[in-house]
C-alpha cells in the first residue's frame, strides 16, 4: 500500500486552496461566495458552517441551463461530501491505494500534479514517465523508461488490490476522483476495472465534449473503445493481462481492455464526470482494424474487420451450413404494408429460410388468393388467427410450428433494404453469450427509430437514438457502434429457437406492448447479452400495423417486470442523460424520476410507507380498528351456528394495499389462495383495503400467480361502513392484523379466519398500536398460523382455535443448481437484507458488525445488501448496495453468496433463512428461540448473541472457515429438501381445516 501523503497542516491548507480552485474556478460566482465565507469566518463564525450556507446560496446563481459547463458545475460533489471524504476515519477504513502513472512532462505535468494535489483521498502515488519530467516532491518516481516497462514493473510489485490508472500530462481531475475510484474498488473486491465519465479541458480551463458511458458493454467494444482511457485497473489483474503495448499509440487502451477479458460483474461504472482530458484518444482506422483482428485471432473468433467512420465493423464468418431461419410476421392483412415487406424479403441473400405470416384480418377466399400471388419467391405459409388479437400469443403460435433453428420476428410494416440483412442478424445470434439480436431501424425519412430499448425512457421504456441520424455522434458515442441493451423491439428481432423455448416465448399476459422488452429481460436473466446492430439495413414505418396507442392493461403488467430498472436505472444508459428524449441529452436537474409518469399511468402512489408509530398513525389505526365488548361474542355465535362441517367453495381474502406480490405475508396469502383454487376448485375473491385500482391489483395477482388473474376484486376503505357491500362468501380470511377487525365485522361470511404469520404487536413499541394489534388476537377468529410456535401462542395466550402449517420455499427460484463451492479461498460474499430506519431488522447492530468484519478481513470479504428500502451506505465503507431486485434475482444472488445474515427478533424469523438455505447458503442469525424450528446452531447455521461483537465474531469465524461453510450449507440443503421444499405439501391440511375448523383446529 502506498504511503499517506496528507502532509503537515500547511500542506493540508495548500491542498484546500487547490481544491477550492477546482470547485470554484477564478471568475466564477462561487469563487466570490467562498471569499465571502472566509470574511464571515474572520468575524468569529466557523468557516465550514458558513461555507455550507453560502454554497447553498451559490448553486442557484450558477443556473440550471443545459449548457454543459453549467450542468457540470451543478453536478459536482457538494462541499459537505468533499469534507466528509477527507475525514481521517473515512480514509483509514479504506485499505487500498491508487497508483497514478502520468505520461509526459513540462508545464502540462505541473497542471496535472496541481489537480491531483486537490484530491480528497491521500493514499495515492504518482509515477511520472517521459521526457521533460522534472524533479518534484509530489512525484514518487520519475523516469524516461518506456511506459510499458513502467506498467509491467508496477503490476509485479505492491499490493495486488491497489488500483492503477494511466493519465496524460495536462489531464485534470475532480477533487473526489481518487476517493470514488478507490472506494468503489474497496467496496467490491471482485472489481477488476472502474470506469467513469469524462470531458476535454482546453488550455483556458474550459471544458467541453463530454462523454457518458454505459455499464459494461463488451459488444460495443467490438466497434470501438467506448471507455477511452478513463478507467483504472486492479494491479493484480493488470499483471494477468500481459504487456501493455504502447507501440499501438492511442489504440493501446482498446487493446488492453480486450486483453483483460472482463465479465459484467468485474466492472464498476461511476456515472460522474471525474476526468478532464487534455485530449481525447484518437484511434486511426488502420490501428483499429489491427487491434480487432488480433483480438479475434487471440479468442478464436472468425470475422472480417472493416473500418467505419467511427471505429470498425466485424462481419462475422459464421459456421457452415448456416442455420435455417423462420421469419414470423403478424398482420391484420395489411396488404399495403405486406406489398412492400414481402417482395423485399424475397430479395434476401440467405441460403435457407421460410416465412410464416399469422393473419387475423379474416380468412376469406380473396385473402387466401392474395397470398398465392404475394408469396412469389418465398417459402411462405399462412396461419389464420380468429381469436381476439394478442401479439404475444400470435407470435408464440407461429414459433411453436416453426422449422427454423433461428426465429426472426418481423413487423409487416418493414422493408428490408440490404439483401444481406438476415446474414447480419443470424451471425450475431451465433456469437457466444448472445440472447436477442435487434436491428437499428430507420424510418421512411432516414431518421433512426430504434437503437435498443432504454428502460424508464418516457416512463416505462422507449427506443434509444429515436430522432438521430445514422452515423451521428452523441453524448454516448456513435450511432454506428454495436450496442448492448436490456432488450430490443420485436419489429425486427432474431433469437435462437432453443433459447426462445427455454424462456417460454413471449409472455401472453401482454396483449400488445411490452412482451418483447420482457423477452430481453428474461434472456439477460439467463446470462445472455442482447445486442443491436446498426448494419442490418431495415426500414420501418412504426405502428402501421397496430396503430400508435398501447393497450392500457399492458402498463400495469409491465410495471412488475420493469420495476427493478425503473427504480434503479438502466445499466446501459447514463443517469446523467434525460429520459425524455431518445436523442441523448443532458438531464435537467429538475427532471423527475421515471416513477412519476409511471405512477400517473397506473393511477398509483409509489411513495414508500413506513410504520412510524407516530400519534397521527395511531389515531388513524384506532379509528379503523373498532370493536365493542360484544364483537367477540357475535363472532363466536356466528361460528356456533355453522359449526357442522361443510365444503367451502368461496373465500374472501381481506388484504392490505399491495406493495409487492412476491414477498412477505401477502405472497403466502396469494400462494395459499392459488393452492386452494388449483387443488380444490375454490373461488377466491380479494377484498382490498385501498383506494380502488383494479387493473393494478389484478396485474399484481397475475404477475405472481397467473391462476389468480381472473379472481373477483373488491375494495373498501378499511372502516366498517363499506363492509355491507362486500359479496358474501363461505369463508373470510384476514391477512394483516388491521384486516382482522374487518373480518370480525363483515356480515357476509359464514366463517372467519385469521392468517397469522408473525406476532404483529412486536412491530410496534408499547402503546396504542401494540394494544390494537394484540387485541386482534382476541376477536375469536379461527387461526391459520404460520408455524407451530405461533399456533401455540394463539392458543395459550389468547384462547384461540387454529391450525398451523410449516412454510416452504419456491424451488423454481430458490435452489442450489449452478452455485459455486462454499469452501473456496477467494473473497467471501456476505449478504444482508437491509432496511435502515426499520427497527425489526436490527440494522444498527448489523452495520457496526459489518464494519468490524470489513476492517478485519479487508479485501477478503465482499458485503452486499439489497432491498427497496435500503439506502446506500457511505462510499468506501465496504458495503455494496444492490437496490431493489427482481424476485428471480434474489435466488440468483443467494447462489453467489457464501454467508447470509438473518436478524429478525419476532416470533417468526421470516422466509429469508429458508430461502438462503434452499440456495445452499449457510445462515448467521441471532439466537432467537423462535427460529428453533429451522435454524440449528453448528448444524445448518451459526447463531450468535444479539450484540455487535457477537455478530461480528460469528461472521468472521464463518467467513474464515471454508470447510465450516461447506458443512453448514450442505446440511441446510438437506433440511430444506426434507421438510420445506414444497408448498403444496405445506398446505395439505388447510382445506380440511377450512371445512371443519372445530375438529381440525382443536388437535394437538
Amino acid at each position: 500500500m502506498s504511503a499517506d501523503t496528507t502532509g503537515p497542516p500547511q500542506g493540508r491548507r495548500a491542498r484546500a486552496r487547490r481544491l477550492a480552485e477546482r470547485v470554484a474556478p477564478a471568475g466564477s460566482p462561487t469563487r466570490g461566495v467562498l471569499r465571502m465565507a472566509r470574511t464571515f469566518a474572520h468575524e468569529g463564525l466557523r468557516y465550514t458552517d458558513v461555507l455550507r450556507e453560502q454554497w447553498a446560496a451559490a448553486r442557484p446563481i450558477e443556473g440550471s441551463a443545459p449548457d454543459y459547463r453549467l450542468w457540470l458545475r451543478d453536478h459536482r460533489a457538494e462541499v459537505d461530501a468533499l469534507i466528509h471524504q477527507t475525514d481521517a476515519g473515512v480514509v483509514r477504513r479504506i485499505g487500498i491505494a491508487l497508483e497514478i502513472v502520468v505520461v509526459g512532462g513540462g508545464e502540462a505535468l505541473g497542471r496535472t500534479l496541481d489537480s491531483l494535489d486537490a484530491q480528497t483521498f491521500p493514499r495515492r502515488r504518482v509515477t511520472a514517465v517521459g521526457a521533460g519530467v522534472v524533479t518534484d516532491e509530489r512525484v514518487a518516481v520519475a523516469t524516461d523508461a518506456p511506459v510499458g516497462d513502467v506498467l509491467a514493473d508496477l503490476a509485479a510489485e505492491g499490493d495486488p488490490d491497489d488500483m492503477v490508472v494511466v493519465v496524460e500530462a495536462g489531464d485534470l481531475f475532480e477533487p473526489d476522483f481518487a476517493f470514488r475510484v478507490v472506494a468503489r474498488a474497496w467496496d467490491n473486491p471482485f472489481t477488476a476495472l472502474v470506469g467513469w465519465d469524462d470531458d476535454v479541458s482546453a488550455s483556458s480551463h474550459l471544458v467541453d465534449d463530454p462523454r457518458f458511458r454505459p455499464g459494461w458493454s463488451p459488444d460495443i467494444l467490438l466497434s470501438a473503445n467506448y471507455l477511452g482511457r478513463s478507467f483504472a485497473v486492479r494491479r493484480g489483474r493488470l499483471a494477468q493481462a500481459g504487456p501493455v503495448r504502447f507501440d499501438l499509440d492511442d489504440a493501446v487502451w482498446w487493446d488492453l481492455l480486450l486483453r483483460l477479458d472482463l465479465t459484467d460483474d468485474e466492472v464498476v461504472r461511476i456515472p460522474r464526470v471525474l476526468h478532464h482530458l487534455a485530449r481525447r484518444p484518437h484511434v486511426s482506422p488502420a490501428a483499429g482494424v489491427g487491434v480487432m483482428r488480433e483480438h479475434l485471432a487471440r479468442t478464436g473468433r472468425r470475422g472480417e474487420v472493416v473500418p467505419t467512420p467511427s471505429g470498425v465493423r466485424v462481419v462475422w464468418q459464421s459456421r457452415e451450413p448456416l442455420p435455417h431461419v423462420t421469419v414470423i410476421i403478424p398482420t391484420r392483412h395489411n396488404r399495403e404494408m405486406l406489398s412492400i415487406c414481402l417482395p423485399s424479403l424475397a430479395k434476401t441473400d440467405y441460403p435457407s429460410f421460410d416465412v410464416i405470416v399469422v393473419d387475423n384480418g379474416g380468412r376469406t377466399d380473396d385473402n387466401e388468393a392474395w397470398y398465392e400471388t404475394a408469396a412469389a419467391g418465398l417459402d411462405l405459409g399462412v396461419r389464420w388467427w380468429d381469436r381476439p388479437f394478442n401479439y404475444s400469443a400470435v407470435n408464440n403460435l407461429a414459433a411453436a410450428g416453426a422449422r427454423g433453428e433461428v426465429l426472426l420476428f418481423l413487423n409487416d410494416d418493414t422493408e428490408l433494404v440490404d439483401p444481406q440483412w438476415l446474414r447480419e442478424m443470424v451471425s450475431w445470434v451465433l456469437q457466444p453469450g448472445i440472447g436477442l439480436v435487434g436491428a437499428q431501424l430507420v424510418g421512411p425519412e432516414g431518421e433512426i427509430q430504434h437503437g435498443g430499448v432504454v428502460m424508464g425512457m418516457h416512463g416505462f421504456a422507449d427506443h434509444l437514438f429515436a430522432g438521430n441520424r445514422p452515423g451521428d455522434d452523441s453524448l454516448i458515442g456513435s450511432t454506428l457502434w454495436y450496442r448492448n441493451s436490456l432488450s430490443v423491439t420485436a419489429a425486427c428481432l432474431a433469437v435462437d429457437a432453443g433459447l426462445f423455448a427455454e424462456i417460454g416465448g413471449f409472455d401472453e399476459r401482454f396483449r400488445l406492448c411490452g412482451s418483447d422488452v420482457v423477452l430481453g429481460l428474461d434472456a439477460r436473466f439467463l446470462g445472455r447479452r442482447n445486442v443491436v446492430t446498426p448494419f442490418a439495413g431495415v426500414r420501418h414505418l412504426e405502428s402501421a400495423t397496430r396503430g400508435s396507442s398501447p393497450v392500457d392493461d399492458d402498463f400495469p403488467t409491465s410495471y412488475w417486470r420493469y420495476q427493478k430498472w425503473l427504480r434503479g436505472g438502466d445499466p446501459y444508459y447514463s443517469p446523467n442523460l434525460s429520459l425524455r428524449s431518445g436523442v441523448p441529452q443532458l438531464k435537467p436537474v429538475d427532471e423527475p424520476s421515471p416513477m412519476v409518469p409511471v405512477a400517473e399511468a397506473l393511477n398509483r402512489d409509489f411513495s414508500v410507507f413506513r410504520q412510524q408509530a407516530t400519534e397521527a398513525e395511531a389515531l388513524w389505526l384506532a379509528g379503523l380498528c373498532r370493536a365493542d365488548e360484544g364483537l367477540r361474542g357475535r363472532v363466536r355465535e356466528a361460528h356456533a351456528a355453522h359449526a357442522e362441517p361443510f365444503e367451502v367453495r368461496t373465500v374472501n381474502w381481506f388484504i392490505p394495499d399491495i406493495d409487492s406480490p412476491f414477498y412477505g405475508g401477502i405472497n403466502t396469502a396469494f400462494r395459499m389462495a392459488d393452492h386452494l383454487a388449483r387443488t380444490q376448485g375454490v373461488v377466491n375473491r380479494f377484498v382490498v383495503m385501498a383506494r380502488p385500482n383494479e387493473p393494478f391489483v389484478r396485474s399484481a395477482l397475475s404477475a405472481a400467480f397467473p391462476g389468480l388473474a381472473a379472481s373477483p376484486i373488491e375494495f373498501y376503505d378499511g372502516g366498517t361502513d363499506g363492509l355491507d357491500r362486500v359479496t358474501p362468501a363461505d369463508a373470510a380470511v384476514a391477512t394483516l392484523w388491521v384486516t382482522a377487525y374487518s373480518v370480525a365485522h363483515v356480515a357476509g361470511a359464514t366463517r372467519r379466519f385469521y392468517l397469522i404469520q408473525d406476532f404483529e404487536p412486536m412491530f410496534y413499541p408499547a402503546g396504542s398500536n401494540y394494544a390494537l394489534a394484540e387485541e386482534s388476537y382476541r376477536l375469536g377468529l379461527y387461526g391459520l398460523c404460520n408455524t407451530q410456535r405461533l399456533l401455540d401462542i394463539y392458543r395459550r395466550d389468547y384462547g384461540g382455535v387454529g391450525t398451523s402449517f410449516m412454510p416452504a420455499t419456491d424451488p423454481t427460484v430458490f435452489h442450489a443448481r449452478g452455485r459455486a463451492p462454499l469452501d473456496h479461498d477467494g473473497p467471501v460474499t456476505v449478504f444482508l437484507y437491509a432496511r435502515p430506519g426499520h427497527w425489526r431488522n436490527c440494522w444498527e447492530i448489523a452495520s457496526l458488525a459489518l464494519d468490524q468484519l470489513k476492517q478485519r478481513l479487508g479485501s477478503g470479504v465482499r458485503i452486499v445488501t439489497a432491498g427497496s428500502w435500503a439506502r446506500p451506505d457511505d462510499l468506501g465503507r465496504g458495503i455494496e448496495h444492490l437496490g431493489l431486485l427482481d424476485y428471480r434475482d434474489t435466488g440468483a444472488l443467494y447462489r453467489q453468496c457464501d454467508v447470509g445474515i438473518a436478524l429478525t427478533l419476532s416470533e417468526h424469523p421470516s422466509y429469508l433463512p429458508l430461502e438462503l438455505m434452499a440456495c445452499g447458503t449457510p445462515v448467521v442469525a441471532f439466537d432467537n428461540p423462535a427460529g428453533d424450528w429451522i435454524l440449528h446452531h453448528e448444524q445448518n447455521s451459526l447463531r450468535c448473541p444479539r450484540t455487535v461483537d457477537g455478530l461480528a465474531g460469528a461472521l468472521e469465524r464463518i467467513a474464515s472457515d471454508g470447510p465450516l461453510r461447506e458443512r453448514l450449507g450442505r446440511q441446510a440443503l438437506a433440511d430444506i429438501a426434507a421438510r420445506h421444499g414444497d408448498w403444496d405439501t405445506a398446505f395439505s391440511g388447510i382445506y380440511e381445516y377450512l371445512c371443519d375448523p372445530e375438529v381440525w383446529g382443536t388437535g394437538a
